[in-house]
């Protein structure tokens, strides 16, 4: 778990910038490698937002309303990201 930290850490900076969401409805979104499964869907569920049963414990692909980023990084979120530039959603494979 901490080599994961590390590298999520070292690209944080460069996804920031590379990877915005193009929609700031639909994200992938990082939490601590520390967190349960539980805590993070505690998280989604606190927000209102739905992520699809295929993501991993690390990363989740949520959507919602126009603060969802602002809720997000306020709930503890590490990085927030394009689903596709993260690898979790490509077109056709979403359906909210």
């Amino acid at each position: 778990m901490l080599v994961v930290g590390a590298i999520l850490i070292s690209l944080a900076p460069a996804a920031g910038v590379a990877a915005q969401p193009r929609d700031p409805h639909i994200v992938a979104v990082v939490f601590p490698p520390w967190w349960t499964a539980a805590r993070s869907d505690a998280v989604v569920s606190a927000i209102g937002v739905v992520s699809p049963q295929d993501s991993s414990e690390l990363v989740r692909v949520v959507y919602g309303g126009p603060h969802l980023i602002d809720e997000l990084k306020a709930a503890g979120a590490w990085l927030i990201v394009d689903p596709a530039v993260a690898g979790c959603l490509t077109p056709g494979n979403w359906t909210s």
